[in-house]
């Protein structure tokens, strides 16, 4: 069982184990009636322990990312989203007029501070990035989330995104699954792997001091418990 936080190569890892998958939900937006709320592929660990499958004897994993390049991955994302999704099929009105709405609320974010990183991230309140609930199409919540429960890691594999390779072979080792050809099914976007084993964030050049001081304050758990570097 392989959780999947935002901006951590997730689709591509659902790619390359899309011929094991078992799961009876839904990537895309959808109501689920264990969480009574509208989620996707991307539900978090306190809400997978909620679903029936966290009382089978699966292995848990998920792969984090330095919270600079997540951040910046995120920003790019929500412009996607808005371009794209509003014309994807929805499982019914109601859900597809909830992420609308979201949507809307991103844009005016995002047109707020012009389009530009920067400007953007000091518009994003603390609240937007601890509460899961209130908006569940921004992607910007600490990935430790995805790993435990009140910073306790209850996963059994975490795995780093800019080792991505590495450890995504060790995960499938550990899961006895063998892809030999999984590499040619690659589709890591922004995460290529040109910039596998690099320790240097990728989009820190992107960053003013006002963002990377806010991202070291609202995203101190993740550095602490993945032992990213602080810039």
């Amino acid at each position: 069982m392989l959780l999947a936080p935002w901006k951590t190569a997730s689709s591509t890892a659902q790619l390359r184990l899309e011929p094991f998958n078992e799961s009876p939900y839904s990537r895309f937006y959808d109501y689920n009636p264990y969480l009574q709320r509208v989620v996707h592929q991307h539900i978090t660990y306190p809400e997978f322990a909620m679903l029936p499958e966290s009382r089978e004897t699966y292995f848990t994993g998920a792969f984090v990312r330095n919270p600079y390049d997540r951040v910046y991955s995120g920003f790019l994302q929500l412009q996607r989203d808005i371009q794209q999704q509003p014309s994807v099929p929805y499982p019914s009105a109601w859900i597809k007029a909830l992420v609308m709405r979201q949507l809307s609320d991103n844009f005016a974010q995002l047109a707020a501070g012009d389009f530009e990183f920067n400007k953007w991230f000091n518009l994003v309140e603390e609240y937007q990035i601890y509460d899961i609930g209130r908006n569940s199409s921004f992607p910007l919540h600490p990935a430790h989330y995805w790993t435990g429960i009140d910073r306790e890691q209850k996963v059994s594999f975490v795995g780093k995104v800019e080792y991505f390779e590495r450890d995504f072979d060790s995960f499938c080792e550990k899961v006895g699954v063998a892809l030999p050809d999984k590499r040619v099914n690659a589709n890591m976007t922004d995460s290529s792997s040109a910039y596998e084993g690099l320790d240097i964030p990728r989009y820190i050049h992107m960053m003013g001091p006002a963002a990377i001081s806010k991202i070291n304050t609202i995203f101190d758990a993740d550095f602490e418990l993945f032992k990213y570097k602080k810039y």
